[in-house]
Formats: structure tokens, sequence, C-alpha cells
């Protein structure tokens, strides 16, 4: 895939809101979330609410636990 620099910018822009929108359609609460990642609640409750995004690791996570949701939810279909 080649992608513009413009491209992987705009995608990193909107990942947060991807992510949050992942988490909801996957979990309960951010308690689910910090228990399913291993993260504290705080870190869990930023990504719930869209504050911000993970890092690659926990992305490749959510892939292997939920490999039905995650590619269409996330943006990579």
């Amino acid at each position: 895939m080649d992608m513009s620099r413009s491209k992987v910018l705009d995608y990193r822009a909107r990942f947060a809101a991807r992510w949050s929108r992942f988490l909801r359609e996957t979990y309960a609460t951010p308690e689910d979330v910090a228990a399913a990642f291993g993260v504290r609640f705080q870190t869990a409750l930023n990504w719930w609410q869209g504050e911000n995004a993970p890092s690659g690791a926990f992305v490749g996570l959510a892939f292997a636990m939920h490999p039905g949701a995650a590619p269409a939810l996330l943006g990579a279909r």
C-alpha cells in the first residue's frame, strides 16, 4: 500500500475516535477495557473517551483478540 504522508497524518488524527468506537462496540465499560488490555483504568478511560489512542502493541493485541471486529472498526478494510 502506497500512502502519502498526508494520508498517514489524516489517519493518525482520526485514529483516537476509531479506537474509542471499537472499544465501545466491543466492551461494556472502561473497566473491561482496562482488564482486557492490562492497562490502568485512567488509560482505558482516556481511550474510551477518545482523548488519546494506544501504541502499536495494543492495536496488534486488539487484532489478535478480535480478528473479525478490529479490522473493520479500525479502518484496515
